[in-house]
């Protein structure tokens, strides 16, 4: 520790006679921060004819303030604030501030500074309210508990000290209990609901919290409420409850009972009967039961749910039955009937009802468009790829401006030291102060830094999909070409891959544990390093380039194999995981290709596999190749072109 703050005070004054790069001073930055870190670093006086003018340089302010907030006071939060009120410290540092302040039960200092600088969530609020309860503003504090308290959700501990003065009022009465019992329950917050059930005294209210409690037990109870046991908003939440638990065990005999029960409820719970009209009829449809099709048409029986009706045509397609297909395609909105994809359906449809029907010209229109349908239908009609491709004619005075916004500056410095949700966090106070232009102009600008998933989001939020300059990089194209060849892959599958899975940003993380840019889960590249004799040994090389797209494309590879040499269903298992492709093929693997892709079940990989087939065409011919959505076997799979068989046993 010694060594590294000698060094330190070294380069501070062998730098300072000097003019000082930008790299050193990136380099006495980290330094400095690693030192304040571990304590040692407790005054920025030495850095500052160094570091002074670097970017960063607030960072340490930042980050030695929230270490000393114990020696801090009022004036030096409040002068950090205001000096640096266009960055997002200021923010971090006052909820730090007051977190402290609470912390050491400093009330009235905790008031002055939530006076000053607000911060408008629960949390904060209740801290308040407990600041006023310990500093003569009680009633003030009391006041304010009732509507802390009743919502749907568990408030943190720190409320605790204000509810509990709440109730040695004697609150919260049986009426505000049995509100939040069900406001609870609407939620799914059931630990929290048996928690406030223990407040409702009134005898009528218990009882119709313990009938809530025998129909979560054995849901099927619910078909013999009556209106007298469970009436109003209880009677709807339990409704809700109850047929979303059943639909999963028997969703005929649950759809059946709630057709029934429905009717029960009055005018004022309509939001209920339309989210549970929707739960229903989609997993009915999404399940491809047998009997799905009478029981939608009562739940929606005048194509109100724009989702249930596109999941009905899906159940026509599974049984290619195409008079509905077409029947069900003109019940949707009008912008929806002209999309892409039920353009396309229609005019297959039509085809397959009639020889005659016109079939060139509307997939000549079609093919027109840049999309996952446009592509299918060019390759049908034998016509070249659409790309309708575009740039921003880039300004370099508008640019030039851009470049010298501090919060960019910021930006992109945080960026260059890897320090990417900071680097966000900069770029989004700034980005949302920008006109639609700039913030295009400022996607290329990010493209030009290298930080390609920044520049694909200023690409999104504009809308501009025909720019596909900064929405399709092809960073590692090299890297991802060697692997693809090496695989025996299309070479430009894992690109596509990796740009509809991490953007390109290369440490992403899901929720779930997927890592990188091809988002590896670490146990699936633990077991693909060992098949394939891939160098990996710990979980942190999924974030550098070489070793994931290395295992990626290998994994891949494997599903490639797996599958019989088909893009689309190694797609879906690359997404979804092989054992459900497995049992899709298993349910629907004798559909045409096309329309086993639209039945997919789950719409993220349903929208994943179409996204990436297409995407595989765009940079082909951006890289200047010809390229193709399918191959010539998958194209025979098609409905328009043959009957598909059912794919052997995997």
């Amino acid at each position: 520790m010694r060594t590294l703050a000698l060094c330190l005070s070294l380069l501070v004054t062998s730098q300072a006679s000097q003019a000082v790069t930008i790299d050193q001073q990136r380099t006495q930055f980290l330094a400095s921060h690693k030192l304040i870190k571990m304590g040692t670093l407790t005054t920025l006086d030495q850095q500052k004819g160094v570091l002074a003018d670097y970017p960063l340089y607030p960072y340490l302010e930042f980050e030695l303030l929230q270490k000393q907030l114990s020696k801090a006071n009022q004036g030096q939060i409040a002068a950090f604030t205001k000096q640096y009120s266009d960055t997002p410290l200021a923010y971090r540092l006052n909820r730090a501030w007051l977190s402290h302040l609470f912390k050491n039960k400093r009330w009235k200092d905790y008031k002055t500074a939530y006076a000053q600088k607000p911060v408008y969530n629960d949390l904060y609020n209740c801290r308040l309210q407990v600041a006023r309860l310990n500093s003569g503003e009680k009633n003030v504090a009391l006041k304010a508990a009732k509507k802390l308290w009743l919502v749907g959700h568990s408030q943190k501990d720190d409320c605790n000290p204000l509810f509990d003065a709440w109730k040695k009022t004697g609150q919260p009465t049986s009426d505000m209990a049995s509100t939040r019992f069900w406001m609870a329950v609407g939620k799914g917050n059931v630990t929290l609901a048996r928690y406030i059930a223990r407040s409702v005294t009134n005898p009528v209210q218990k009882k119709q919290i313990e009938l809530f409690w025998k129909v979560r037990q054995a849901p099927p109870l619910a078909d013999t409420l009556t209106s007298k046991q469970l009436s109003g908003e209880a009677r709807a939440v339990t409704f809700q409850y109850a047929y979303k638990s059943w639909s999963r065990k028997d969703r005929v005999a649950a759809t059946n009972s709630w057709l029934k029960q429905r009717k029960t409820l009055a005018k004022t719970e309509q939001s209920y009967v339309d989210k549970l009209n929707r739960t229903l009829a989609l997993r009915l449809a999404a399940n491809f039961d047998a009997k799905a099709e009478p029981l939608i048409q009562k739940l929606d029986p005048f194509f109100k749910i724009e989702e249930v009706t596109e999941w009905r045509i899906r159940v026509a397609l599974s049984k290619q039955d195409w008079k509905s297909v077409n029947r069900y395609i003109l019940q949707l909105p009008d912008a929806k009937q002209k999309s892409d994809r039920w353009l396309y359906w229609n005019t297959i449809a039509n085809r397959q009802l009639s020889l005659k029907a016109p079939l060139k010209q509307p997939l000549s229109t079609l093919s027109q468009e840049r999309s996952f349908y446009g592509f299918l239908a060019a390759e049908l009609n034998n016509q070249p790829f659409a790309l309708n491709k575009q740039t921003i004619p880039l300004q370099k005075p508008a640019l030039a401006t851009l470049e010298a916004i501090p919060g960019l500056i910021r930006a992109r410095e945080l960026f260059l030291l890897n320090r990417i949700v900071d680097a966000n966090r900069e770029w989004r106070r700034v980005e949302k102060n920008l006109t639609k232009d700039q913030k295009l102009m400022a996607g290329y600008l990010a493209l030009s830094w290298g930080w390609h998933n920044r520049a694909i989001n200023a690409a999104i939020s504009t809308r501009e999909w025909d720019e596909l300059m900064i929405r399709f990089p092809a960073p590692h194209k090299k890297l991802f070409e060697q692997n693809a060849e090496l695989r025996k892959i299309d070479l430009t599958w894992p690109l596509a891959i990796a740009r509809q899975e991490s953007a390109f940003l290369k440490n992403a993380r899901s929720h779930a544990g997927a890592r990188g840019l091809m988002q590896l889960m670490p146990g699936t590249a633990k077991l693909t390093a060992k098949k394939h004799k891939i160098s990996y040994k710990r979980q942190s090389q999924l974030n550098q380039p070489q070793v994931n797209i290395a295992l990626g494309t290998a994994y891949l590879g494997e599903m490639y194999n797996l599958f019989g040499n088909n893009k689309a269903y190694a797609t879906a298992a690359y997404n979804a995981g092989p054992h459900r492709v497995k049992k899709w093929l298993s349910d629907r693997g004798h559909l045409p290709l096309d329309i086993w892709i639209e039945t997919i079940p789950f719409k993220e990989t349903r929208r994943y596999v179409q996204n990436v087939l297409a995407f595989r065409v765009i940079y082909d011919r951006m890289s200047g190749r010809s390229g193709s959505l399918l191959s010539e076997h998958e194209e025979k799979l098609l409905a328009l072109n043959a009957k598909a068989e059912k794919p052997k046993s995997l």
